[in-house]
């Protein structure tokens, strides 16, 4: 079980990063459930039975390592389920008034206008608990890859097999990318590039995501290549090197027996990575390296007998700057000379970040929903553009888990890190020192990388950092018992019949709720598309019997039913008698139009658009006999929401208009109501103004003059706007 666990996990790493840094659901689905089912095997040789137990232990034992990591995954699991449950309306006014307030605009509008609907609804910390779920997912997939590396990570035979795997897998992936750039191919697989195509990207779509490999790459060899002065074996017991087959001798020449030949592969990988990082032109992705080859010069430089390492590092880097100079690296300095300009736009990105944490300072906006959550706070500069990430993984992080789950983040990664200096500072053998070396400088590379880019956002990138991670620590608990060495743990032991039972059950229930979850998201992607998937030709549009399937199978999230709502719109809108708004046809489209919106805001009220659009469907319940004492005001407040949410919108500027229009319409049904309308005229020109700040073009002013002049043929009204 545990050979074939260790499989699968090695599996989940080489696929990961050839297939576009496995950030399509179709990849990481794959991977994810490989490392599921490897931590599913691993459960009865986590149970120890009583002819192998240590002495004073019970029989039929439970047993977890303790690596110092299982106090940073077990606090963000609870964390991130923390904040999709529904609280207490006092508690969460507390804890964050925002989630609140986001909260009651998730209620049915129609509903809401009765103030008392509001009083003792119960709202999640995170107003939007779709993206937390898959966060949570990914947190478990990324924490079990861990915990499953360093159960099977246990010989020395094993903590290499798996770093040569990484380095092999690193060098492929700069050459191919090199020589994609380079033969102007400009191809990942199938897919042409459409961006970066004058840079190294290997198998990713960014060249920065492409970078933060290729760093961790480099500290790994590095490590792996100080790990050599460990490296000598006893013979006479192998078959004679003539007597082997074609296998035998590729294992030969692998597994450490010919030094100089893994000596040889090894600074080969460094340089080639090397080589590719540079070429990739991703400033934030050099210095990060460079930072991290510092750290592993300090810690060598620490200890005495590792001080001639540094020779190593020198060298790697030397050789690949000479292969760098004869391979176009103008263009990557000539990408630090624009340095300063794209720094203030990831600092403006940046500052708009921050004004997600103020709002949601204590226990944020919910992991993984920044998407949902920055078109509000979006800067004019980035106007008809939109960001799934903050470009610095800290800021992001802060705004979407608040303080309390930053402060979570900090007290468990430095709790590991503690840990595992500590453990590195008692050992004394090149082998544990190196590769633990390594880990820090894999985890510094990113640390700083995340200051400038989403590299952990990337899942194969959040993989190979819990693989280097699990190497160094394997490495560091690799002792000698008579001879033979074998990777040793202190353990937590649980008897199975007590807390061991509840842990098992516990353990093996996370692995069959992320597994299931998995599955049903995969299945919903494949009926109505609404992740991000540049490399397949994906149908955006699919029919409305496809969103219902994909609705069935993932009811959380808000994009099916969006999808919905849209398609019979399209489909109402396509007949041209429906334009007068009095068939049949029309007056029967608004309701299961209303029911897909509502169900839409429910989930994610985050979103302006659909706010817009349920309010304008409001507003056409004209049929009803209290559609001036209902469904009118249940318009407005759908459009005073989506005025609260959309900010200035900018990734959208064309719902400035529909808002403009909407205000229009409405002041003009007060005209007996002087001071109210106003009011709602005013709201109509601040939001008119907007879009044409924002697309300032005559067709656009054409248009808003013509709508207004139906209302108001006056020009005063107009002179106001245009």
């Amino acid at each position: 079980m545990e050979k074939t666990a260790f499989v699968l996990f090695v599996l989940s790493l080489i696929i990961s990063p050839l297939l576009f840094g496995a950030v399509h659901a179709w990849v990481y689905t794959l991977v994810f459930l490989l490392i599921l089912t490897g931590n599913l095997l691993l459960i009865k040789s986590r149970i120890l039975q009583s002819d192998k137990k240590p002495a004073g232990i019970d029989a039929y034992t439970f047993r977890w390592p303790k690596t110092g990591m299982l106090v940073l995954f077990s606090l963000f699991v609870i964390y991130l389920i923390l904040q999709m449950i529904p609280l207490p309306d006092s508690l969460l006014l507390m804890l964050s008034p925002e989630a609140k307030a986001i909260g009651n605009h998730s209620l049915p509008a129609i509903s809401a206008t009765d103030p008392g609907s509001l009083k003792g609804q119960w709202f999640p910390l995170a107003p939007y608990v779709y993206p937390v779920r898959m966060s949570l997912i990914r947190w478990i997939a990324y924490g079990l890859l861990f915990f499953g590396l360093i159960q099977t990570l246990n010989s020395r035979k094993r903590i290499e097999t798996l770093a040569l795997a990484i380095l092999i897998v690193g060098t492929f992936i700069s050459l191919y990318g090199i020589m994609e750039a380079y033969s102007r191919h400009q191809h990942i697989w199938w897919f042409k590039k459409g961006s970066y195509t004058g840079e190294v990207t290997g198998t990713y779509v960014n060249r920065n995501h492409f970078a933060g490999l290729m760093e961790m790459g480099i500290a790994l060899a590095i490590g792996y290549a100080g790990a050599f002065a460990a490296m000598r074996r006893k013979t006479g017991t192998l078959l004679s090197h003539q007597k082997r087959s074609f296998k035998q001798k590729l294992i030969y020449y692998l597994s450490g027996e010919r030094l100089f030949t893994r000596r040889f592969l090894i600074l080969f990988c460094g340089v080639v990575m090397g080589l590719g990082l540079i070429l990739s032109a991703s400033r934030g992705g050099i210095i990060a390296g460079a930072l991290a080859l510092l750290v592993m010069g300090i810690l060598f430089v620490f200890r005495k007998p590792q001080r001639r390492k540094g020779i190593i590092v020198l060298a790697l880097f030397a050789l690949t700057s000479v292969y760098a100079l004869q391979s176009g690296i103008d263009y990557t300095v000539g990408r630090f000379m624009l340095f300063d300009q794209d720094h203030k736009d990831r600092i403006l990105v940046f500052e708009k970040t921050g004004l997600i944490f103020e709002d949601f300072k204590i226990t944020g906006a919910g992991v993984g929903s920044f998407q949902y959550t920055f078109p509000k706070y979006q800067d004019a500069k980035h106007k008809q553009g939109s960001f799934m990430f903050g470009h610095n993984d800290w800021m992001q992080f802060l705004a979407e888990a608040g303080m309390a789950g930053f402060f979570l983040l900090l007290a468990g990664a430095g709790w590991f890190i503690i840990v595992t200096f500590r453990r590195w500072m008692h050992r004394s053998d090149a082998f544990g020192v190196c590769f633990g070396a390594a880990a820090f400088a894999a985890l510094t590379a990113i640390a700083v990388h995340s200051y400038s880019d989403f590299n952990l956002h990337i899942p194969a990138n959040f993989m190979m950092l819990a693989a280097i991670l699990a190497i160094g620590v394997s490495a560091l608990h690799l002792e000698e018992e008579r001879h033979k060495e074998a990777v040793r743990y202190d353990y937590f032991f649980l008897p199975l019949k007590r807390r061991g039972l509840l842990a098992v059950v516990v353990f093996a229930g996370i692995i069959l709720w992320s597994g299931q979850w998995l599955v049903r998201h995969y299945v919903a992607e494949a009926y109505c598309n609404t992740v991000p998937n540049s490399t397949l030709n994906l149908d955006e549009n699919p029919p409305l019997s496809s969103i219902r399937q994909a609705m069935w199978w993932d009811g959380g999230n808000a994009g099916y039913p969006f999808k919905a709502a849209r398609n019979i719109m399209n489909e109402r809108n396509k007949d041209p008698q429906n334009a007068g708004g009095t068939t049949p046809a029309w007056h029967a489209s608004h309701e299961p139009i209303i029911a897909m919106l509502e169900q839409a805001i429910r989930r994610n009220p985050f979103n302006a658009e659909y706010h817009e659009h349920l309010g304008w469907e409001y507003s056409y319940m004209t049929r009803q006999n209290d559609y001036m004492a209902r469904w009118m005001p249940a318009a407005d407040l759908s459009m005073e929401r989506a005025d609260y949410v959309a900010g200035n919108w900018v990734m959208n500027p064309r719902i400035h208009v529909s808002l403009g229009h909407y205000w229009t319409m409405r002041s003009r049904m007060l005209s007996d109501d002087t001071l109210r309308q106003e009011s709602l005229w005013n709201r109509a020109v601040w939001h008119y103004r907007k879009a044409l700040e924002l697309l300032g073009d005559k067709p656009l002013s054409d248009e808003i003059a013509k709508y207004i002049k139906a209302f108001y043929p006056d020009e005063e009204h107009l002179k106001e706007i245009i």
